[in-house]
C-alpha cells in the first residue's frame, strides 16, 4: 500500500475532474475478522483500525507503518474486543474501548510507549456492548456506553486518579448504538437510540452542572447506528437510520432547532451502522452500509446537495464502517466484508502521484546543525526546513529549496539550546504536508564541555548512533540504554578514552517501539538523552 501526502491534480471529491479514484485493500484476512472496526490517523496521514477477531474471540489492532501493516493481538481474554471504539492520543498512540462479553464488562486499551495497558473500567453486569471513546486536552479517556441489564446510558471518564462513572439516562430501554464527541470545554455530548418504548434518537449533553437531555427524531424506529460529530462552532451533527423507511438520515443543530433531512433510501433492513466526521469547511462525510446491495457506501455534502457514491461492490458489506478524513479532507473508510472472505478491508481516496513519506534526521557539526532528509515518492515542488525552540510555532529557517535537495545546514543557532526541526514539502496542487520533528543541541564549534549529543537518527529505526563529547582523559565512561521503568535494555559499554568526540552505534531492531534514555554516565557525572523507537 502507498501512503499519498501530496495530491497532483484536484480531487473529484472536491468538485474538480482528475485522476483520483478509490483504493481498496485487505488488511486481515486471518479468519473471522475486522468486525466493529475504528478507524484513526495519525499525524503523518497513516491509518489505524481496532477490530474484533470473531474466530479467535479477541481484540485486534493493525496499523501502517509507512511499509506493511502491522497487526497485533491487544487482548486475547476470550469474548474480548466487541465493539470496538479506538482514538489517537497527542503522541500518535492508540486508545482502545470495547466490551469484555464473557466477563460483561466494559474495558479500555492504551499503548504506553511500550506496552499496552489494560484496565476494566465497569464491571456492573453487561456493560460496554455499545461503546464510544474520546479523549480530552490532558489525553483522559472519556467513554459512553449501554449497561444492557439496567438498560441505562452510561459514561465514565478518567479524572487523573481514578474513573468516574454517571448514569446519563435511565428512562425506558436507551443507550443503544451510542456516539460521543467532547467539545472544546472537554464536555461530552452523546447520540443514542431508546430502543423502548418509543424507538427513537435522543441526544445528551453536560452543560457544566447537569445533563440536558432530548428527543431529536421519534419517527416510528429511528435512531439506530447513531454517529455524533461536532462542527467547528461545536454545534452537534448525527448520522442514523430509519428503519422503518430503510433510509439513511441526518440532522443537525442550527442554535434553534434540530433540522432533519434523509440523504439516501432503500437501503434494506439493516442500513444502519453509520460513521460521521466533518472536514474543514464544516461539510459531514458518512460512510454507511447499502444491506439491499450488499455494498459500502458514501455520502458527502458539497454545499449544495448531498453527493452519493458506493465505495465498494465486491461481496457483502456489512457491519461497522469507520470514516475519517486525512489533513486533505480526502475520506478512508475501514470496514468488515461479511462474504465471501470475512476480512477487514480499508479503502482510501487519492492519486498515485505523490510524495509518499520522508524520513528526517538531525546531525551536530563542528559548524552547526547539519538536517538531512530522504523521500520516498516523487520529487515535490520545493522544500522548507522549519526550526523550533521548546513548544513554540516552528519557523521557516531556509526559505524555499529546491525539490531534489538531500540536506541543509543550519548555522545561526546558540551553543546548549535544544533545537527542533521539521521538513515541509511543497506539492504542485499548494499542499505542504509536514514531517518531523528531530531534535539537536549544538555544542559549539570548539565546546570543552562534558556533553551528550542527540541520538541520530531520531526518531529510530533499527541502528541509533550516540555521540559524546570528553573534555579529558576518562577511565570509567559508561554508555546504556533504559527503557522508561529504569530497566536496561542493552548490555552496559564500558571504556577508557580521550578527549575529543565519540560515537557508538547501537542495534535497536530487537527492542519494542516506544520512548527510552540512553545514559552516559563518567567521573564527572551523568547525561541523559530521549531516543524514540519506531517501526
Amino acid at each position: 500500500m502507498k501512503r499519498f501526502f501530496c495530491v497532483v491534480s484536484a480531487l473529484a471529491l472536491v468538485g474538480a475532474a482528475s485522476a483520483g479514484e478509490w483504493h481498496i485493500e485487505t488488511v486481515d484476512s486471518d479468519g473471522d475478522v475486522g468486525n466493529f472496526s475504528s478507524l484513526a490517523l495519525d499525524t503523518s496521514g497513516y491509518p489505524h483500525i481496532s477490530y474484533y477477531d470473531s474466530r479467535n474471540f479477541e481484540l485486534k489492532y493493525a496499523h501502517w507503518d509507512g511499509a506493511s501493516w502491522q497487526i497485533e493481538t491487544v487482548d486475547s481474554a476470550p469474548f474480548a474486543g466487541i465493539g470496538t471504539s479506538l482514538v489517537l492520543d497527542s503522541f500518535n498512540y492508540p486508545h482502545i474501548s470495547y466490551h469484555d462479553e464473557l466477563n460483561e464488562d466494559l474495558k479500555y486499551a492504551f499503548w504506553n510507549g511500550y506496552e499496552w495497558q489494560i484496565v476494566t473500567v465497569d464491571s456492573a453486569s453487561e456493560v460496554g456492548s455499545s461503546n464510544s471513546l474520546a479523549l480530552d486536552g490532558s489525553n483522559n479517556p472519556h467513554i459512553s456506553y449501554q449497561n444492557s441489564l439496567y438498560q441505562d446510558l452510561k459514561y465514565a471518564y478518567w479524572n487523573g486518579a481514578e474513573w468516574q462513572i454517571k448514569t446519563v439516562d435511565s428512562y425506558g430501554w436507551v443507550g443503544e448504538s451510542t456516539s460521543l464527541a467532547l467539545d472544546d470545554l472537554d464536555y461530552p455530548h452523546i447520540s443514542y437510540y431508546d430502543y423502548r418504548p418509543n424507538y427513537d434518537l435522543k441526544y445528551a449533553r453536560w452543560d457544566g452542572a447537569e445533563w440536558q437531555i432530548e428527543t431529536v427524531d421519534s419517527y416510528d424506529r429511528v435512531g439506530t447506528g447513531t454517529s455524533l460529530a461536532l462542527d467547528s462552532s461545536d454545534r452537534p451533527h448525527i448520522s442514523y437510520y430509519d428503519r422503518t423507511n430503510c433510509a439513511l438520515k441526518y440532522t443537525d443543530w442550527d442554535g434553534a432547532e434540530w433540522q432533519i433531512e434523509t440523504v439516501d433510501t432503500n437501503l434494506g433492513d439493516y442500513g444502519g451502522f453509520t460513521s460521521l466526521v466533518f472536514d474543514s469547511s464544516d461539510y459531514p462525510h458518512i460512510s454507511y452500509q447499502d444491506d439491499l446491495n450488499e455494498d459500502l457506501k458514501y455520502a458527502r455534502w458539497d454545499g449544495d446537495a448531498w453527493q452519493i457514491e458506493t465505495v465498494d461492490s465486491a461481496g457483502r458489506i456489512r457491519w461497522h464502517s469507520s470514516i475519517t478524513l486525512d489533513s486533505l479532507d480526502y475520506p478512508h473508510i475501514s470496514y468488515f466484508d461479511d462474504y465471501p472472505s470475512r476480512d477487514l478491508k480499508y479503502a482510501w481516496y487519492g492519486d498515485d502521484t505523490a510524495v509518499e513519506d520522508a524520513e528526517l534526521y538531525a546531525e551536530t557539526r563542528a559548524e552547526g546543525v547539519l538536517v538531512s532528509w530522504t523521500i520516498t515518492g516523487d520529487i515535490p515542488v520545493s522544500l522548507r526546513v522549519l526550526r523550533s525552540v521548546d513548544d513554540n510555532e516552528p519557523e521557516d529557517i531556509s526559505s524555499a529549496l529546491p525539490g531534489s535537495a538531500i540536506h541543509w545546514l543550519d548555522t545561526g543557532i546558540e551553543s546548549g539550546v535544544e533545537y527542533r526541526y521539521w521538513l515541509e514539502v511543497v506539492c504542485e496542487d499548494g499542499t505542504t504536508p509536514r514531517f518531523g520533528p528531530v531534535e539537536a543541541t549544538w555544542p559549539g564549534p570548539d565546546s570543552d564541555r562534558f556533553t551528550l549529543y542527540a541520538p541520530y537518527p531520531c526518531p529510530v529505526t533499527d541502528r541509533v548512533t550516540l555521540s559524546f563529547y570528553l573534555p579529558e582523559d576518562t577511565r570509567n565512561v559508561e554508555l546504556s540504554l533504559y527503557d522508561l521503568s529504569g530497566r536496561l535494555v542493552t548490555s552496559s559499554i564500558s571504556l577508557s578514552t580521550t578527549p575529543g568526540r565519540h560515537e557508538i552505534t547501537y542495534d535497536t531492531s530487537d527492542l519494542l517501539p516506544g520512548v527510552y534514555l540512553a545514559s552516559l554516565t563518567t567521573d564527572t557525572g551523568t547525561l541523559t538523552r530521549r531516543l524514540v523507537i519506531t517501526r
